[in-house]
């Protein structure tokens, strides 16, 4: 077995990476969410539904989509978020994220908001809304009902 060899290293400083993203195909997405509302495409061939949205179908290999709203789902999975990662240190408060399955068989991970977390259950019923955050770009919000 060869030895592990170590070698003298130095921190880089904090790299922030920005892009941008094209969105030629899914712009109707991104417009509806600063609508506060969430969207997703279905295969018009398969019947399969694709969040976050995609432009063309992966399975039969179709660009025949058709868009739908997601507006409701059951909790699946959450976390409290409490060491925030890298762009998201303005939020001094801790925050709950949350993946909800709504009845199309979609899985929309987003901010779970208006309960504590020592009231969460799986199974819990959501709205599915968007809202612009402070810091100007849009978030995925999820609120029991």
């Amino acid at each position: 077995m060869a030895e592990k060899v170590e070698y003298p290293t130095v921190k880089s400083r904090t790299l922030t990476l920005t892009h941008d993203i094209p969105i030629s195909k899914t712009k109707k997405y991104w417009e509806n969410l600063r609508n506060g509302k969430v969207y997703a495409l279905k295969c018009m061939k398969c019947s399969k539904v694709y969040y976050p949205p995609q432009a063309d179908c992966p399975e039969c290999l179709t660009s025949q989509m058709k868009w739908i709203q997601l507006s409701e789902g059951e909790i699946e999975t959450f976390t409290k978020v409490s060491l925030k990662p890298q762009g998201f240190e303005q939020h001094k408060e801790d925050f709950i994220i949350a993946i909800a399955k709504t009845p199309e068989g979609a899985k929309v991970m987003g901010w779970l908001e208006n309960i504590n977390v020592e009231n969460i259950k799986l199974g819990t019923r959501v709205k599915i809304t968007a809202k612009t955050m402070h810091d100007g770009f849009p978030a995925i919000i999820l609120k029991p009902t």
